[in-house]
């Protein structure tokens, strides 16, 4: 049989980086990372067509639950606003 090396998949390559934690400093940075990720996979989500149809209360909690996650992210890497210029 065949074995093809060298696939990996997006999950397979999170969950490397989460085994391969060592102390909180590593946890924090892989959680920042997957905030940062779940956020812009948000921002996409809610730029879909068929989502224009939906009323602005689901926008508004959408996109609050979006920016949650980057807040989450930039809490976690003790980023504040001043430190962003397009914040």
């Amino acid at each position: 049989m065949q074995h093809i090396r060298r696939i990996e998949t997006e999950q397979s390559r999170r969950d490397a980086r989460w085994n391969g934690a060592r102390g909180l400093e590593d946890c924090h940075a892989y959680m920042a990372n997957e905030a940062q990720r779940m956020g812009a996979l948000g921002f996409a989500y809610l730029a879909r067509p068929e989502h224009s149809v939906r009323g602005p209360s689901w926008l508004r909690g959408a996109t609050a639950s979006v920016e949650a996650h980057y807040r989450y992210a930039r809490e976690i890497m003790g980023i504040t606003d001043g430190d962003q210029l397009y914040a």
